[in-house]
């Protein structure tokens, strides 16, 4: 048995049917929040910003492949006697960056990134990968897709490196299979930042 004290009812309002489906909803919520919409061109600007960042990781990523291309492995350095050696990605966190003579794709996208602010590293590395990912699948017919979701979740994206990695190490894969991905790569940023 439960036991309460009663003041007086409770009215609660029926909730308002937002038209326009989950867009006016997201309205119906702002209005009841007083939170103000946010301004299109900033939302324009961000969204230009974002693509130029995964642009420039993407073209660093380039330079790295193009020094040396590796399969099988994220990373290649040289050792004191100057002979290479395969290192994982968590290998490098004991290296210095500049020891690192190749990369495959994945790798070299990571080490690219390196170079951007620590606290805004994920969001152009993860552009990069997806917009890696989205040309990959549209060159091999496998989908068309549009420009790369904002908010593709952790877990997707775990998977899009995988598959990125897979391709990178197919042994028929070449340096400049890859190469003309990120030139690819490069160019749906151009293109998504103009349309």
């Amino acid at each position: 048995m439960s036991v309460g004290i009663v003041d007086r009812p409770v009215a609660t309002e029926a909730p308002e049917e937002a038209p326009g489906g989950l867009r006016g909803r997201f309205a119906a919520l702002r209005r009841r929040l007083r939170m103000p919409a946010p301004d299109p061109t900033e939302v324009e600007r961000e969204r230009v910003r974002r693509l130029a960042e995964a642009r420039a990781v993407l073209e660093r990523a380039r330079e790295v492949v193009a020094h040396g291309w590796v399969q099988d492995a994220f990373y290649v350095v040289r050792d004191p006697q100057g002979r290479l050696r395969p290192v994982s990605p968590f290998g490098l966190l004991v290296l210095d960056r500049t020891d690192v003579a190749g990369a495959c794709l994945v790798g070299a996208v990571a080490h690219a990134s390196a170079e951007v602010d620590r606290r805004q590293r994920r969001g152009p590395a993860a552009l990069a990968v997806d917009t890696l990912w989205d040309t990959l699948g549209e060159q091999a017919g496998r989908w068309h897709l549009p420009a790369a979701a904002e908010t593709t979740h952790p877990a997707a994206r775990a998977a899009r490196v995988r598959d990125l990695a897979r391709w990178n190490d197919e042994p028929q894969r070449t340096r400049q299979d890859v190469l003309d991905l990120i030139d690819r790569s490069v160019s749906r940023t151009i293109f998504q930042s103009v349309r």
